[in-house]
């Protein structure tokens, strides 16, 4: 076991991050701030009346979508860096692996009784597109009005949307046996965003509405248990299970707005230098029920470096398309008004990781990689960058 003074260092970097953290919500809420943003309207022009119903249809699928998207972002596995297995033939303790591991695909080996590992990660998102429409210059349209028979609009109204989300997960794990391990991921979040909304009227375009701001606070706290079933050293079959729980505020959009269980299978492979991990399973709760898979190869050319790619599945049943549905205008006869409603729900998203770990120094192991959405059904950010550093106890 490490000193007690490296227990206290690290105790204390994770309580600075909490503050760090804090919560800081806004007078209004990300999600009301955004409603507005989406439902705010000016004075009509003479003779003309907006669809304000259409205008809220549309922030609820909107919002809908930002919520699912934003909850369900991948969070990386539970299984520390470094693992160890006592060598019966020469009394030591020795590394049971030539991989680190992946990032986000679990794997069968456990940390060992009495080994522990922390972490901190630090994630970033910018999402510029939804539903494959960009939201970057302005073009989205969020509602439109035109004359029934008339396929060209003479009212619409274009949103430019940023969102970005940074976000530090502090994470650890725990042995309880060798084949035992719990854990807990705790996440720090942070939202921003700054749009626009112009309606085109005739030609004549009209500022609707503008706003910027931020909440920050913990995201949703998960704990998690994986025991291994068969196998040994780095090939085997392991069970594994995730509670997460909605500590995070769902109205500024850091958390989903119930508890989350996951069951999952876990499947590993390893012969040297080369390792293969497969998971599947199914969660339920939260802001969606989700179905997932996950397969990951690992090479350690060195014993400190270990190269990683992975492929990440899971379809969202609460993830829906969205269709531009015209509708009669509720008070002017002859006008069609335009709103975005769910069309297909239960959709697939993919993901592809790429990165390495390094092993900086002892116990010390410093992780790069970068998640990759190939999927543009939802809010899409296409390259999420990670950054995080590990620590193992009980070497």
């Amino acid at each position: 076991m490490r000193s007690a003074s490296t227990v206290y260092k690290l105790s204390v970097a994770a309580i600075a991050t909490v503050f760090a953290f804090a919560t800081s919500a806004n007078a209004q809420s990300v999600g009301a701030a955004l409603s507005g943003l989406l439902t705010n309207q000016t004075t009509a022009p003479e003779g003309y009346v907006r669809d304000v119903a259409a205008a809220n249809a549309t922030f609820a699928t909107v919002a809908g979508l930002f919520q699912v998207e934003l909850t369900s972002i991948p969070v990386a596995s539970s299984s520390g860096g470094f693992v160890y297995q006592f060598n019966q033939s020469f009394g030591t303790v020795e590394r049971a692996s030539d991989s680190f591991g992946p990032f986000f695909t679990e794997r069968v080996l456990r940390n060992g009784r009495g080994h522990a590992s922390l972490g901190a990660a630090y994630r970033y998102s910018e999402f510029t597109s939804l539903q494959g429409a960009s939201l970057e210059p302005g073009t989205f349209p969020t509602n439109t009005a035109r004359f029934a028979g008339v396929l060209q609009p003479f009212s619409i109204d274009t949103l430019a949307l940023k969102l970005e989300e940074s976000t530090w997960n502090v994470f650890g794990s725990y042995g309880v046996t060798n084949r035992l391990d719990v854990g807990a991921v705790v996440p720090f979040v942070r939202l921003r965003y700054a749009g626009t909304r112009i309606n085109t009227f005739d030609g004549v375009a009209t500022l609707q509405a503008q706003g910027s701001g931020s909440a920050s606070g913990i995201g949703d706290v998960a704990v998690n248990a994986r025991y291994r079933l068969t196998g040994n050293s780095g090939s085997g079959i392991a069970v594994g299970s995730d509670i997460r729980f909605p500590t995070g505020r769902d109205e500024d959009l850091l958390g989903a707005p119930g508890k989350v269980w996951r069951l999952m299978g876990i499947a590993s492979w390893e012969r040297g230098k080369v390792a293969m991990h497969g998971n599947g399973g199914f969660g339920v709760g939260g802001a969606s029920d989700e179905q997932f898979w996950a397969a990951a190869l690992s090479v350690a050319p060195t014993l400190r470096l270990t190269l990683i790619g992975e492929l990440l599945g899971r379809r969202l049943s609460d993830l829906n398309r969205v269709a531009d549905v015209y509708a009669p205008h509720p008070v002017l006869p002859g006008i069609e008004t335009m709103r975005w409603l769910p069309s297909e729900g239960g959709i697939h998203t993919a993901f592809l990781v790429t990165g390495a770990k390094w092993n900086v120094n002892r116990t010390w192991l410093l992780n790069a990689h970068v998640l990759t959405r190939l999927t543009e059904t939802g809010l899409r950010a296409r390259f999420t960058p990670s950054l995080s550093l590990d620590y193992s106890f009980g070497r």
